[in-house]
């Protein structure tokens, strides 16, 4: 059975929205979900993709490694009439290899491959040997979506850089928006070594132009935010035209919406 909650990440969602409803973001082009929950994100896009372009959506790929929220977002799906949504179990990383994840349950996991285990801090390898589970993983190339992709939501607890690595060929060809979940306030370089590898890969290597954090905290972590990064001048000069003020927001949206204040 599912359970209702607070809204969560409604400023996250008014810039998609209003994204796709200005064309930046072209809603006959596919949307990748990862970390997709129940498809709390992944069905108003998918919805809204319909409602724009009645007689060719795209698709909105939900992708997360819970069984059980996957089932969960096909029932959703289902309930609501919503057709373009495909929901996938899955874990992307850096190649099609095995992931480590602590716990019998794959519900919200922090996934990392052998080099990063081994590598690790010694109490990450001892929690591993004694509850670890390996799973195997996918690369988002290997879905062979080409250059049909306009936004790339990632969302996986501390494996963006992993994934964007077996993503290279997929952004390269799509150069789609790209938003990705951090732990750093980005003041005015990031210090976490996964917000780090995320900027070394998108602008050093795939030479997107810059990021923007969103306003916001997107999660129970104070540090938690959302980052959303452009591929070229002229996508960003469209998107700012229309999300600029809500980009530009001086305090912070909190993270549930029942404290959330207008935002015109």
């Amino acid at each position: 059975h599912l359970h209702p909650r607070a809204i969560t990440e409604r400023l996250l969602r008014r810039i998609v929205a209003k994204l796709l409803r200005a064309g930046v973001l072209d809603p006959s082009k596919n949307i990748v979900n990862t970390g997709s929950w129940i498809g709390d994100n992944a069905l108003p896009w998918a919805l809204m993709m319909e409602t724009l372009r009645p007689n060719n959506p795209g698709k909105v790929i939900a992708i997360d490694p819970s069984e059980k929220y996957i089932k969960d977002t096909v029932d959703l799906a289902n309930v609501n009439g919503i057709g373009n949504i495909c929901a996938q179990i899955g874990i992307l990383s850096s190649a099609m290899t095995e992931v480590h994840f602590s716990g019998g349950s794959t519900e919200h996991i922090s996934v990392y491959n052998k080099q990063q285990v081994m590598n690790g801090p010694a109490q990450r390898r001892e929690q591993f040997q004694r509850q670890g589970t390996w799973k195997n993983a996918i690369t988002l190339d290997s879905l062979n979506l080409q250059s049909s992709l306009s936004l790339l939501h990632i969302d996986v607890e501390g494996h963006e850089g992993e994934l964007l690595i077996g993503a290279r060929e997929t952004i390269q060809s799509s150069r789609p928006i790209i938003i990705t979940e951090g732990y750093d306030d980005w003041d005015p370089i990031p210090v976490d070594e996964n917000d780090k590898h995320v900027l070394a890969i998108l602008m050093d290597e795939l030479h997107y132009v810059s990021g923007d954090t969103i306003p916001e905290y997107c999660g129970a972590n104070k540090n938690a935010r959302n980052r959303i990064w452009w591929p070229d001048v002229e996508t960003k000069d469209a998107a700012m035209a229309v999300v600029g003020k809500d980009l530009e927001r001086k305090e912070l949206v909190p993270w549930i919406a029942v404290d959330l204040p207008e935002l015109g």
